[in-house]
């Protein structure tokens, strides 16, 4: 943690609504996206980004700064992610792209086909992403579009990091399952 992460932690552990602001501002985009990753719905994630804000506030005495304190907040989002998505008790859509820009590749080729192909791919990895288990759509949000080394997932995930990478390894592998025709169509072409 930094020096000036921890003075805004010190200041909103004493009460001071600026400091948690600045702690908003810094942070609320990645929570956002963390919380879309499960609950795939705008106005969802936007209400459990304001329902992590105001936990982090009444609980932020409890933070000791024994881990970093993004792990931290990423774990009281996904808590009350998870919370949300099985009250809600429905299926999350597969619309990751709208809310979070994921992207296979920076260096997509400019021609019209290869821009429609590229934007194909996309849509088929999010459906694909959008009919895997939570736990292991969670595991591959968290690396492959946040970028947490396997110790912060799990961390954040609350679980060993055999079970991050076993969901990352399940996840990838169904993934791929899931793309396999599509990819085979593409080379036949």
């Amino acid at each position: 943690m930094n020096q000036r992460e921890a003075e805004l932690i010190s200041r909103c552990q004493k009460g001071d609504q600026d400091a948690l602001k600045e702690i908003f501002d810094q942070y609320h985009q990645k929570v956002y996206r963390i919380a879309y990753g499960v609950v795939r719905q705008r106005e969802d994630a936007l209400d459990i980004v304001q329902e992590v804000f105001i936990k982090l506030y009444r609980s932020i005495q409890n933070f000791k700064g024994r881990s970093k304190f993004y792990t931290y907040l990423y774990r009281m989002t996904m808590n009350t992610a998870i919370d949300h998505a099985r009250k809600m008790r429905r299926a999350p859509p597969s619309n990751i792209h709208e809310e979070e820009g994921f992207q296979l590749s920076e260096d997509v080729e400019k021609s019209p086909d290869r821009i429609l192909l590229h934007k194909e791919l996309e849509e088929r990895v999010r459906v694909a992403l959008g009919k895997l288990p939570v736990d292991q759509r969670t595991a591959l949000i968290l690396r492959e579009v946040e970028g947490l080394s396997y110790q912060e997932m799990a961390e954040v995930m609350g679980c060993n990091i055999g079970t991050v990478m076993s969901r990352l390894h399940y996840g990838r592998k169904r993934i791929q399952e899931m793309l396999k025709g599509y990819l085979k169509e593409r080379r036949e072409e």
